[in-house]
């Protein structure tokens, strides 16, 4: 195990002194082997990370008649660092200790869709507000999350086996968990309060509820998914010459597949990043939970560097919540409004209107007014 933590680490402080490393599209390069590369910490002369804004790590990068595969983040890597946003490429298997801890402008996160291991202290101290693992990750380390005060939706995969101690420590506004796996992963004591755990059927929350851990009605309140079709609203801008950024966001989780039907991306991040081509390409988005399985609701073609005329896209409604009132304001083009919460139970639906609606507190709601959806807690 000690190995398995180090290896990343290892690796790149002994290369680091005597292997390439270089600089392309922003980010610092330490040449692992013949063709593949880790992505390293880039600091000023003071030690402080240069890292900032908007960052999406590549599958592949070119350097001196080369390409080589992106298959690692370093431990530390982005530690301290001012990064916003995060995609990281399919390549990438590997995320070291810490490797964004106290990065704590940094929202949303897209995870490699291979990566097997979340590890400890990763995303330790940043505002992270929603988070999707990938299935295939098989454990989460110790202090994972921990004092993630903005994180409040958290998805896990089918594939998960262990979450080690005090990997949601600290996660003060934690609401809703939702765990894939039908049988409960081993896990260790988790310093949270209330919060309300999901899992995909009966014969699953009675397997749950026996354990120590899952079970403790104190920590975690026990649901069963139930199926819940949502159709957001799926908008795109261009982030630079080489990317178009799609907006997802509304504290929900996606599945994004290519035109030939392969996983993209799983993420519950507020976008999604795609590199421009000179032949145009369709995406399909479907929104998950990762429990039920829900049909594909959105379609957007991949954009070629002339995009040309856009549609022009309507304002939607501003929707906000608090002390158990939900506020509608805004043009909503003679649509519905319905409100479900995240089991799928229906609270309310009528024709749109600027106004209020009076809902129970201590909940997550999912509004949507006719295409636009958007996730609150009350």
């Amino acid at each position: 195990m000690i190995k398995r933590l180090l290896g990343i680490a290892g690796l790149v402080m002994a290369l680091t002194s005597a292997a390439q490393t270089f600089r392309s599209g922003g980010l610092n390069y330490c040449v692992t082997a013949v063709d593949e590369v880790a992505v390293i910490a880039l600091t000023d002369d003071a030690g402080a990370s240069l890292y900032h804004d908007v960052v999406i790590v590549p599958e592949t990068v070119y350097y001196e008649d080369a390409n080589y595969h992106v298959t690692a983040i370093a431990d530390s890597a982005f530690f301290q660092s001012a990064v916003t946003e995060v995609q990281v490429g399919n390549q990438v298997t590997r995320i070291g200790v810490d490797a964004f801890a106290q990065a704590d402008q940094l929202q949303s996160i897209t995870l490699p869709i291979g990566l097997e291991r979340v590890s400890s202290g990763m995303l330790r101290g940043t505002a992270i507000g929603s988070i999707a693992l990938p299935d295939g990750v098989t454990q989460v380390g110790e202090g994972a999350f921990a004092d993630c005060q903005q994180l409040r939706t958290l998805m896990l995969p089918h594939s998960l086996q262990r979450m080690e101690a005090g990997a949601l420590d600290g996660c003060t506004n934690l609401y809703e968990l939702y765990c894939a796996a039908p049988v409960p992963p081993q896990v260790g004591e988790q310093d949270v309060r209330g919060v309300e755990l999901v899992v995909p059927d009966d014969n699953s929350a009675d397997a749950y509820q026996a354990d120590s851990v899952w079970g403790n009605f104190g920590n975690f309140s026990l649901w069963v998914a139930d199926d819940l079709d949502v159709t957001a609203r799926i908008t795109d801008e261009p982030l630079d010459d080489h990317w178009q950024r799609v907006a997802l966001g509304g504290g929900l989780g996606y599945r994004i597949y290519d035109e030939m039907g392969y996983l993209l991306a799983l993420t519950a991040a507020d976008h999604f990043y795609l590199q421009q081509s000179e032949r145009p390409s369709e995406i399909t988005i479907v929104p998950t939970n990762l429990l039920a399985q829900s049909v594909p609701v959105a379609h957007r073609p991949a954009p070629a560097p002339a995009i040309g005329d856009l549609e022009l896209e309507r304002t939607h409604p501003i929707i906000t919540g608090h002390d158990g009132t939900i506020h509608v304001h805004g043009d909503n083009y003679g649509t519905w409004t319905q409100v479900y919460d995240v089991y799928g139970q229906l609270w309310y639906q009528r024709p749109s209107v600027d106004g209020v609606i009076v809902l129970p507190i201590n909940r997550a709601y999912i509004i949507i007014v006719g295409d636009y959806v958007k996730k609150i807690w009350l």
